[in-house]
């Protein structure tokens, strides 16, 4: 199976795979026979996380076995980065970790700030290839800072770095599709979170731990990581600083689209009102802690929910109104390809068009390895007949 099969054909090689008639697997996802065949036949697209993740558990196949292994890092160059070199900088034994330890030696504090700080610019830039490439040796840099500390405010601020680094290195491995690997780097960021007894960095880090678990297609358990978070904090901690209401704030909007994952409409809507209440308090777009919080990203979020519960209509008023300028390139191209999505559901072919172009030119990477965006532009490159169309499908690998 290839990035280059259409979806409807994996689905159908799989549920052969399985023995199901589209009879039976309609039955298993609560669908009809003719829903099945219209997926299978590329008429109707599945592009609700929810309906893909039970397609995925009725065919007993992983996520990515449907949208195609994404390809993320760029090998070309100088760029080195790659997963299995990330995965040595995680084992915790040294022997495990190779040469990655050999003649290394500590950083002083302040330099390791900046290398993390420099590490979530990467992240939110989509320089995702960068961002490999540096992993590897930023972490075995954060562990060694930790273990060399044992002591005083300076252990526990070498315990914060390191927990910071476990959490960009986990949204990163997520994107790759290596949720395992993002799981061993969050479990160790929440760890060394909880041991500096930083709120902010245990606040940052459980909300990593709800990003994996949505990942992982574990919707109720973040949803219930998210509840606990905030029941943990100290009463009226969140309104202490513009850094504490973007975690907070955050932390809700990943349980609203947990929530919506587990198609508990109340739910979300009552996460999406905690984050709206903590970006009117902040009262503008901020990026405190690598958030990118405020209400920009509360509107991109209300969208996105529009999207998961497949309210159309919704989506498409709600499109207009986000507005990015500001915030980094990976919440932009974001927004853009959700816009997208709208206005392909709502069948206004050629605005959707446009608006994956934006996300294309804005960030590259991130829609080369997004499987909503590849197929979104199969889709709209069967719809239309624009040249710049096929371009688009052509560089996102959508088509050959």
């Amino acid at each position: 199976m290839t990035d280059h099969l259409p979806f409807g054909e994996r689905v159908r090689y799989y549920r052969k795979r399985r023995g199901l008639s589209q009879r039976q697997l309609g039955d298993l996802l609560g669908r009809s026979e003719d829903w099945v065949y219209r997926v299978e036949s590329e008429r109707i697209p599945v592009n609700n996380v929810k309906m893909l993740a039970d397609l995925a558990h009725a065919l007993r196949v992983h996520v990515e076995d449907l949208q195609g292994i994404p390809t993320l890092l760029d090998d070309r160059g100088s760029h080195v980065g790659s997963v299995p070199a990330i995965r040595a900088a995680l084992m915790q034994s040294r022997r495990l970790a190779g040469s990655l330890y050999d003649d290394r030696e500590p950083l002083r504090l302040e330099r390791l700030s900046f290398e993390v700080e420099a590490a979530w610019s990467l992240y939110q830039d989509c320089q995702f290839a960068r961002l490999a490439e540096r992993l590897p040796g930023l972490l075995a840099d954060a562990r060694l800072a930790a273990q060399e500390r044992t002591v005083g405010a300076e252990r526990g601020h070498a315990l914060r770095l390191f927990a910071l680094t476990c959490h960009v290195a986990a949204v990163l491995l997520r994107k790759l599709g290596e949720i395992n690997l993002a799981w061993t780097a969050v479990d160790q960021g929440d760890m060394a979170a909880v041991e500096s007894g930083d709120p902010r960095a245990i606040l940052a880090l459980r909300r990593g731990v709800a990003h994996v678990q949505l990942g992982a297609g574990m919707p109720a358990e973040a949803v219930n990581v998210t509840l606990d978070a905030a029941d943990d904090l100290e009463r009226g901690w969140w309104l202490s600083s513009p850094a504490t209401l973007s975690l907070y704030g955050t932390l809700f909007l990943n349980g609203a689209v947990a929530a919506a994952r587990m198609r508990n409409r109340a739910l979300a809507d009552h996460m999406i009102g905690k984050a709206q209440e903590a970006a009117d308090r902040l009262g503008s777009d901020a990026n405190e802690m690598w958030t990118s919080f405020g209400p920009a990203n509360v509107n991109i979020h209300r969208l996105a929910l529009a999207l998961e519960f497949e309210d159309v209509l919704l989506a498409v008023d709600i499109a207009p109104q986000v507005r990015t300028a500001g915030l980094p390139v990976e919440r932009r191209a974001r927004a853009r390809l959700d816009a997208a999505r709208a206005n392909a559901e709502a069948g206004q072919i050629d605005e959707a068009a446009d608006h994956l172009k934006r996300a294309y030119r804005i960030a590259p990477e991130q829609m080369r390895a997004h499987d909503l965006a590849r197929d979104l532009v199969r889709r709209l490159h069967k719809l239309s007949r624009r040249r710049d169309v096929q371009d688009l499908a052509l560089k996102l690998g959508a088509i050959k």
